[in-house]
């Protein structure tokens, strides 16, 4: 068994490699921000033009109080919010005057001191107590089945709330109409994972998963699925193998999201009753039935 210190030391090894392997080729400082932050969970537009960074209007508001207090190394003694899965009470409605955070517009990307390798790797090494994340039952109700075909936003998901490297993955099922309550990154062999809420939602990862995904990547680590919960493990126990996937398909969902929240919508307009009491595997093989049909009525070679 290894101690504490050994722990942090393989892990800290893991995350320069990790960190090398998402960045390489990429010597322009507003790029290196761009390719770190995202794969850190932020949800980020660039503008090659332009060079300018801002933070994607499918953020959580806080998500811009958050990347601000990680300008300093020290960032973990800055935050004092609990971990949560915060859901915005004001969801659908018009956003209050001033409420806007300045990074949604642009990001001083100066301002981060991502050439400093100590800074870089203090990003990735938070972690999230486990006991202290809970379901959070208001989002349970997305999981219903009339809430799964008509709700096409879901509450966003805070980075601050996720482990670093599970947190992409869960910030890109969010935004394409995918609701989870619970993640995790993977610790020491175990499997990362993400609970999705009810079956619908994690039957339709899985149709992605087998439809779209597998067929775009290369996948070497094993998704398995147990209850409503994806598990995700390198065979080898490699945790960087594991971290380089969950980020390659995190970064395939968010670049694919309107196509995927397109094909989810007419899928949903073509759902019956007869889906709601389906048990699992049915409901799989409807579901890829019905993602290629509406494939071909989308008209598109995504």
């Amino acid at each position: 068994m290894t101690d504490s210190n050994t722990e942090e030391s393989m892990k800290a090894s893991i995350i320069k490699e990790f960190i090398e392997r998402i960045t390489r080729g990429k010597q322009e400082h507003t790029y290196r921000f761009f390719e770190l932050f995202s794969a850190r969970g932020f949800q980020l537009d660039y503008d090659a033009v332009s060079g300018k960074v801002r933070l994607s209007n499918d953020s959580h508001i806080e998500d811009g109080d958050f990347l601000k207090i990680l300008q300093n190394i020290n960032y973990k003694k800055l935050c004092t919010k609990s971990h949560e899965d915060s859901i915005d009470k004001d969801i659908g409605k018009p956003s209050r005057e001033g409420s806007r955070h300045t990074l949604f517009d642009t990001i001083d990307t100066q301002q981060f001191d991502i050439d400093n390798k100590e800074y870089v790797s203090e990003l990735f090494m938070n972690q999230i107590p486990v006991d202290q994340f809970r379901l959070n039952w208001e989002r349970d109700w997305f999981g219903k089945f009339e809430q799964f075909k008509k709700v096409e936003h879901l509450p966003k998901v805070r980075v601050y709330d996720l482990e670093p490297f599970i947190a992409r993955l869960v910030k890109a099922v969010s935004a394409i109409g995918i609701s989870s309550w619970s993640s995790c990154e993977g610790h020491w062999g175990e499997p990362a994972f993400i609970n999705f809420d009810r079956k619908y939602h994690r039957i339709w990862f899985q149709t992605l998963l087998n439809q779209f995904i597998s067929k775009k990547l290369h996948l070497v680590c094993k998704w398995d699925w147990w209850e409503n919960r994806c598990t995700i493990s390198s065979p080898s126990k490699d945790l960087l193998e594991l971290y380089l996937e969950i980020q390659e398909v995190a970064r395939l969902i968010y670049k694919s999201r309107d196509f995927l929240r397109n094909i989810k919508k007419e899928c949903c307009a073509l759902m019956t009753d007869k889906q709601k009491s389906m048990n699992k595997k049915d409901l799989l093989c409807t579901f890829e039935g019905l993602f290629e049909n509406c494939r071909t009525l989308l008209n598109t070679n995504i």
